[in-house]
């Protein structure tokens, strides 16, 4: 970074960049929102949301309607497909003329690949994969949370003399906020030049079938940890989750084992999930697993160790054998099939 002292009173707000991919918004946008909703409770500014793409007129209030004070369109039909190269230009002119103080980026493939760009051009510090965020109300300095070490601490990470303050934040660890109809905010269509010399062309699209499965994401999860001792006694867990109408997941111990694919697995190297019921089923409750159950609503812990820090989160929790345990659960499901 530069050694040129910047005027950080003259950058003011929570700045978001929305991701759309063919007409269709990312619903991490309202993650954000509630997110930044809360974090201003402390800031007390205005909360903005920048959407580029093409036909995304429908997401302006949508977007109000879940907190944002002002939204900054740009609809292009050559922004229907994300080209990084011309998001981190237009991205970069948008920022640079509104100075938001927080730039808040969703953590996906393509906005983390802009996100780093962005930094390095706008010669400022980012924080990745954040779980959490909070505000220093005196400095006005972000807290930028996000777990550590291979997730054996939660680092606060601060960007004391650089603006904008950038973080990416994980999908489905932020609550939203409640859908107020009756907000109203500024729609704004920026002036911005496309950039000339465009070095990366989009050939083809290629679906991410993995992600899209996990998009109606179940709203059970039966979830299993290296308690399960072998793969072999996976066949209990596969019909607990047949009688639940459930979907399987796993901690990263079983997914390198090979016992199931990495699809499965749940946490800090895997993916969020914001399930209504989530069965943790010998599972000790490691922050590398629980970062990605944040969202969850109720949490259904089974672990024979009365100590295991599953049960300092969970909402209901059985100490017991699991292999005595999800039997009888089974047992007790069918009786009322």
């Amino acid at each position: 970074m530069g050694d040129i002292k910047i005027s950080k009173e003259k950058y003011e707000g929570i700045m978001i960049l929305a991701e759309c991919r063919s007409g269709k918004l990312e619903p991490v946008v309202y993650e954000l929102l509630g997110c930044a909703n809360e974090i201003n409770e402390k800031l007390r500014t205005e909360i903005s949301v920048v959407l580029l793409g093409s036909n995304i007129d429908k997401y302006c209030k949508s977007c109000i309607h879940h907190g944002a004070d002002k939204i900054y369109k740009v609809d292009l039909p050559i922004l229907d497909q994300i080209n990084e190269e011309i998001y981190t230009e237009l991205y970069y002119q948008i920022i640079s003329k509104y100075k938001p103080e927080i730039v808040l980026i969703p953590s996906t493939i393509h906005s983390k690949s802009i996100a780093a760009r962005l930094a390095s051009r706008l010669d400022t510090g980012l924080t990745a994969d954040c779980t959490s965020l909070d505000i220093d109300v005196t400095s006005r300095m972000l807290l930028q949370i996000r777990p550590a070490r291979e997730g054996a601490i939660m680092a606060t990470i601060l960007c004391p003399e650089h603006r904008p303050q950038m973080a990416t934040i994980r999908p489905k660890v932020m609550k939203c906020k409640a859908v107020d109809y009756s907000r109203r905010g500024q729609i704004i269509s920026p002036n911005i030049k496309l950039p000339g010399n465009v070095k990366i062309k989009i050939i083809d699209v290629v679906k991410d079938i993995i992600n899209q499965k996990y998009k109606s994401e179940s709203e059970i999860i039966v979830s299993v940890g290296r308690g399960i001792k072998s793969k072999e006694n996976l066949s209990i867990i596969e019909e607990l989750a047949n009688c639940l109408g459930a979907e399987i997941g796993a901690t990263r111990p079983v997914i390198d084992q090979g016992w199931l694919e990495y699809r499965s697995q749940i946490g800090l190297t895997g993916r969020n999930v914001s399930s209504k019921i989530y069965f943790a089923i010998g599972i000790s409750g490691a922050i590398q697993h629980t970062v990605g159950i944040n969202s969850v609503d109720k949490i259904i812990a089974i672990n024979n160790d009365k100590e295991a820090p599953i049960f300092k989160i969970a909402t209901y929790g059985i100490v017991g054998d699991l292999f005595e345990v999800v039997p009888l659960l089974i047992k007790k499901i069918k009786e009322f099939q």
